[in-house]
């Protein structure tokens, strides 16, 4: 039992991170649009720190692949890409682009 709580407390100590020594990241999240009627299929980058600030792009078939265009998006945009992931119905990117570096999704190309 000693030897189990000395473990637990060493664990705890080399596992506690200080929030403030961690990357504060943007998330964008990265949903594809089915085509319709009227329209083809297309990608849309939505910023939620800026209030959903949006952007939607047609969908690149020679690519082929949501999250690699919109990648490819926002690194020619000059974003710092640090991680991805993802939830249901939404791709996520991470980006480090603050400051002078800030990236508006609005004004991508």
């Amino acid at each position: 039992m000693q030897r189990l709580k000395h473990t637990t407390k060493l664990t705890n100590k080399i596992n506690k991170m200080n929030y403030i020594e961690t990357t504060n990241t943007r998330s964008i999240f990265v949903k594809f649009l089915p085509p319709t009627n009227f329209k083809g299929p297309r990608i849309k980058l939505i910023d939620k720190y800026r209030d959903n600030e949006s952007k939607t792009f047609s969908y690149c078939s020679k690519t082929g692949n949501v999250l690699q265009q919109a990648i490819d998006i926002l690194k020619s945009n000059g974003a710092n890409i640090v991680c991805r992931s993802s939830i249901t119905d939404f791709y996520i990117i991470n980006i480090d682009n603050w400051g002078v570096d800030f990236i508006n999704v609005k004004d991508l190309k």
